[in-house]
This record gives structure tokens, sequence and C-alpha cells, in this order.
């Protein structure tokens, strides 16, 4: 998080335009913008409706309207389309549009006199803007696999434009103190079934337009002047601010690169341009200083193509066009490494009737994600290998295409099978009752002879405990007769016996017996003397 320190100034090298693959998707009569991207599909708003087209079939279509007054905003994520769906007088819904499997539109929570916008999409995750939770709106996010909502603001002030990472872990969106015209940057990361909310960056200037990839958040910022791009990791850490003398807005990123606006003045017309964070390298994408290109969207495809869509006012400002362009550039050095997903100790017992002091345990290999998809995760000791009485720390690296890789570690323990305590003494919560000064037969089993070597260092061990003469107990009446404490295994019996040689001055006082073993496992026998 990012909230009073200056940011890291990066100059940027400008690369050469890439041959470019042109393809305009809409440029029929009436607005079409406001366009977004993932892979082969494209989704925009046309007027009062929602369209989506496919690259690979050059297919464009409306998703059906039904008794919708409105489509609008809408977002993409493979094939699925979420968009605000205005039901004059009645609500306004975030719903769910599959391209690829067609017919009709499904609605979020559904719920009555709604009032939903905003809606982003990546992997099973939606975050959208609720106004009817608070007047200001709140960020609520949607798990598509559960079909479960979950509000992640609970203040009055104005929260907006949200967006998700193309995984679905990591959402951003706009926070506003002030003013609708002077926000802050919020960010919620998925941390195993929860989501954990804090600032991207909250500084005095006025942040804008977030978006993500699951690693870097990037958004806009007005400061000293001018308008420029600025990064941040979602982890934490510096900030990033992108130098240039011209004005730069609405920043989307696929990867490691960065498509956003520019234009010489304020009041100019804005191009497209790419950047590559690896290379530092700034490519432009359009050039049209008559003509504004915005709202633009950036996918990689598979083979690190990226294709950028976004909206043309040639035809003018209230009539739209969806463009795109889909061209190659340097992938530039991976320099951002995987992330180990929150991984598991592993906690086994010996199998019973096992003489063994060892044994193979299997365990699932940990996952782990990345901004390029691949990864691999080893272990050391491997899953299958055998781990003696005891923990082990099993070391995991995650290393993803470049080379990159991420470091952690668990632990395998493996324990003793114990049974326990045996007669004449009993576990809590029974106060067994005892002379003073008695040795007394501690008896147990741990399934198996695993030699007189069991106990951890400095153990068995006693200590005081708070002594209640009314609370209930069995009297030991087994004793026997030893100089001192021993331990011995009875092989017929399949037992352990330690002898537990007490003391007088233990009259009147009550302790607990614990049994430590080699496997770090306690066992604990409540003692009152008299």
């Amino acid at each position: 998080m990012n909230l009073t320190a200056a940011a890291q100034v990066v100059v940027p090298v400008n690369g050469v335009t890439p041959t470019l693959t042109p393809v305009t998707i809409n440029a029929s009569a009436g607005d079409q913008n406001d366009p977004h991207i993932s892979g082969d599909w494209v989704a925009y708003t046309s007027d009062f409706s929602i369209r989506y087209y496919q690259f690979s079939t050059a297919v464009d279509a409306q998703i059906p309207m039904g008794a919708s007054a409105r489509d609008l905003l809408s977002d993409i994520s493979g094939s699925k389309v979420v968009f605000s769906r205005v039901i004059s007088g009645v609500k306004t819904a975030v719903m769910v549009f599959d391209a690829t499997a067609g017919g009709a539109p499904i609605e979020l929570d559904p719920a009555n006199a709604t009032t939903r916008l905003g809606s982003a999409i990546g992997g099973p995750t939606v975050a959208y803007v609720d106004f009817g939770l608070e007047a200001n709106g709140e960020i609520v996010i949607h798990d598509l696999t559960t079909s479960t909502s979950r509000r992640i603001t609970t203040d009055t002030n104005p929260d907006q434009s949200p967006s998700v990472s193309p995984d679905g872990s990591v959402v951003t969106w706009e926070h506003c103190n002030s003013s609708l015209s002077n926000c802050d940057v919020w960010k919620a990361v998925k941390v195993g079934q929860e989501w954990v909310v804090s600032p991207v960056v909250a500084s005095a200037n006025a942040e804008a337009n977030p978006d993500t990839n699951g690693t870097l958040v990037v958004y806009d910022s007005y400061r000293a002047g001018n308008s420029d791009i600025f990064w941040t990791p979602v982890a934490g850490g510096a900030e990033v601010q992108l130098q240039l003398a011209s004005f730069e807005h609405n920043p989307s990123i696929a990867g490691n690169f960065i498509a956003f606006e520019s234009r010489p003045t304020l009041g100019s017309s804005s191009d497209i341009y790419v950047y590559n964070i690896a290379t530092n390298l700034l490519y432009q994408i359009t050039n049209t200083p008559l003509v504004t290109e915005q709202l633009n969207d950036i996918s990689m495809l598979p083979n690190c193509d990226l294709r950028v869509v976004w909206a043309s006012d040639e035809d003018g400002a209230s009539s739209r066009n969806i463009k795109s362009s889909t061209f190659s550039l340097t992938c530039g050095a991976d320099t951002t490494p995987p992330v180990l997903d929150p991984i598991t100790d592993v906690v086994v017992s010996l199998p019973l009737n096992s003489t063994a002091t060892s044994m193979a345990v299997t365990f699932p290999l940990p996952t782990a994600t990345d901004d390029s998809g691949t990864v691999t995760v080893t272990t050391n000791p491997v899953s299958g290998a055998v781990f003696p009485v005891g923990t082990t720390t099993v070391n995991v690296t995650a290393t993803d295409a470049a080379g990159n890789t991420d470091t952690g570690s668990f632990t395998v323990t493996v324990l003793h099978n114990f049974s326990g305590f045996l007669q004449p003494v009993d576990e809590l919560p029974v106060v067994n009752v005892v002379n003073a000064g008695q040795a007394i037969p501690v008896k147990f089993s741990l399934s198996g002879n695993k030699g007189l070597n069991i106990f951890a260092a400095g153990y068995p061990a006693s200590s005081p405990v708070a002594c209640d003469a009314t609370e209930p107990g069995a009297v030991i009446e087994e004793t026997v007769s030893a100089g001192g404490s021993s331990l011995s295994y009875d092989a017929a019996a399949d037992q352990y016996k330690y002898i537990w040689k007490t003391e007088k001055a233990w009259k009147g006082t009550c302790r607990l017996l614990v049994l430590r073993l080699t496997d770090g496992s306690n066992y604990f026998a409540k003692f009152r003397f008299r």
C-alpha cells in the first residue's frame, strides 16, 4: 500500500509501432462504446443494448433484451458477459450471459427494487456497485461457482468503477472520500475463502480508473498539473509512475503490458498506446490527430499476441464505432515471480500395530498462481517419501516459464499411535487420587514396540496445578515399589509402563503429569495427592 511515499519514476523509451491487424467490429449507425475484451471475445454497449463479437467467427450479435428497457456497462471474461439491465420503474439488475451457450441472460442474486451498476468479471468472480445497500454505492462480489454474494465495503463513502483480475482473485475500485472527482484506489484480495480489503494508494491527489492483472494494480492520477499512469504491486510495495509530458489516463493491463489513452493537451484528441513494463518500451497503436480513441481494453492471447479494443469517434462524439488491433510485441523478460497459494501442514499417525518408526506420507502438491498462467511446483522431500516420527520440514518451490521462483515450506508430522492412559491411571478430565510418595505405574500403548527412546528431552514432567478438594476423582489402588522413575515395555501386553515416583512433600497438592513424545505430541493426566 502506498500512502505518502513518492512514486518511483520511469521514463519510457519509444519503440517501433508493431505491424497491426485492424478489425472494425461495429461502425453502424448509433453509438457504440465501452468495449471490453477477453481473448477471442469482445462485449460493448450499442445504444440501449449489449452486443458481443467473436474474432474467430467474425460474428457480432446482440444479447436478448427481453423486457429490458436498457442494457449497459458490460464486461467480459472468456465468453461470459456481465452487464446492468435497467427495467424501467422496476429495478436495475446485474445479468450474466454466456455467448457460447446462448439463451437468455441470468440475473445474479435476484432481488426486488435493486440499483446495481458497473459490473466487472474475471474468471468466476463478478464485482458490482449496489446503490440499494448504501446511497453512495457499496462493492459486492459474487462467486459464479457457488452463486453467493458478499458485500465488502460498509461505509457511506462512494465506491465505484470496479475491475477484476482475469483469474478472479483480485478486485480493485475507486473509493472516494471527499468527492467523486477525488478518489483513492482500493483492492480486495481473495485469501482462501475470504476477501481482504485494503487501500492500494491513498494520496491527496485524485486516483481513478483502476485495473489489475492479479499481480499489479494500474490507475491514472492527476498530480503536479499532469495526468500519468501509475501502478502498485497487489502484495504491496513501491508505487511506479510512467512519466510522459502528455496527459495519460484510463489504463488497462494484460500480463506485463499496459494500454492507455494519451493526448498532448487536456482538450485534444487522444490516441492509444501500449507500454511494456518488462522492457520499458512504449508503442503508439493509433495516430489520428482529429479522431479520439478512448475507452480501451487489452487482452493477451495464448501465443503472447496482444489485442486492444477501443471506441473511435470519427463519425461524431455521439456516434462512436468499436475498433480493434491485434499485434505482436516482444514479451520481454518475465520478472514477475509466481505466488504460492496458502499451504496446510500435514499430520498423520503410524498405522495400528506397526513396529515402524517412520512411514511413507502422500500429500497433495501445493499450488501457485502466476501472470503467465504456467507454473511448476516441486517439493523436497517429495510426496510419498518416508518420513520419520516427529516433524519434518518440506521445502516448496514454484517456478514459472521464465524461471522466476517463489519458495515456501510446510511441515509433515508423523505421530505415534498413542492409546492411553491405561488403568490404573485415568486421562483428563478425571482426577487421579493417590497417596503422596507412592510410585504410580503410568501405562499406555504406541501400537507396537518403538524402543525406549520415545520421550522428548526433559519429559515426562510434572508441575503444580490448581487443586479443588471437591473435584471428583478416582482413587488409584495399584501402586508399585520403586527407587526412582523408570520406563519399560511389555511385548505380550503391547504396553509401555512408566513408573512415576512421587514425592511425599506433594501431600495436599495437585499436579499435572505431561508425557511429551518424540513426535511432539503431549498427553496429560491430573493427580491429587493425599
